[in-house]
């Protein structure tokens, strides 16, 4: 039976978003004096409509959702994956992705690249388990932070607009296998050079996302950050 990693993820959040707390938005903070507050959103009306950090500066209010590629950790990927639609075990149909989901009050992405420890183990170096994760395991981390209008109006300018988004994800998940919802392999299409949709079978979920490069995301960014335990430097800001 395909696994569902939300569960996990959430673990492994937690421990980020710690660490996100101590190591960027409190030294970013701290910089800037009064001028700038931040707020780690942890009730279930600000989690449900897409915020985690609430920033305030300059009279006004940024509403961030923190993405992280956590599955792929160390390894350093030039991408990252944008959920287009999935599906929830025992409810009927497609649910709409969080890039693509107009109820959300998402604002800004910031999306993480993290790496954390490795252990030692039979004479090989190995990936910590990302379920046991804490704070303190986190290494270096890279962040950019991305304005969702930004990258919308970035994608529709190259013709992929949220309602071509939403029809290409539906016909990609029909290509994937004669019966979509059921099976277990992923698969991939490429759009153009920056983008390609991507199938995640093997979840419970079985995500199709819109799989963006890093350069991409990096021209459009507002801040572009290397975070570790003593602090950030800001790449980009």
């Amino acid at each position: 039976m395909a696994k569902s990693g939300r569960a996990e993820d959430m673990r492994a959040e937690r421990a980020l978003a710690a660490f996100m707390d101590d190591c960027f938005y409190s030294k970013l903070a701290s910089r800037q004096g009064d001028s700038l507050t931040f707020q780690r959103m942890m009730d279930r009306a600000s989690q449900r409509a897409g915020i985690d950090v609430c920033i305030e500066t300059g009279g006004r209010r940024m509403l961030i959702d923190e993405k992280a590629s956590l599955y792929y950790s160390n390894l350093m990927i030039p991408t990252f994956a944008f959920e287009l639609d999935w599906i929830q075990p025992g409810h009927p149909g497609l649910l709409p992705g969080w890039f693509v989901d107009e109820r959300l009050a998402t604002e800004y992405y910031m999306l993480i690249w993290p790496n954390i420890k490795c252990t030692h183990q039979d004479g090989s170096w190995i990936r910590k388990d990302i379920r046991a994760l804490s704070k303190n395991d986190f290494t270096i981390v890279e962040a950019i932070l991305l304005k969702k209008t930004d990258l919308q109006t970035a994608l529709g300018q190259q013709g992929y607009d949220r309602k071509c988004l939403e029809d290409c994800a539906v016909r990609f998940r029909k290509t994937c296998g004669a019966d979509p919802e059921k099976t277990d392999r992923p698969c991939n299409e490429d759009l153009n050079g920056y983008l390609h949709l991507s199938y995640s079978g093997q979840l419970a979920e079985k995500p199709v996302n819109l799989v963006i490069r890093k350069e991409l995301l990096k021209k459009l960014a507002k801040g572009i950050y290397l975070i570790s335990s003593d602090g950030y430097a800001a790449i980009k800001n």
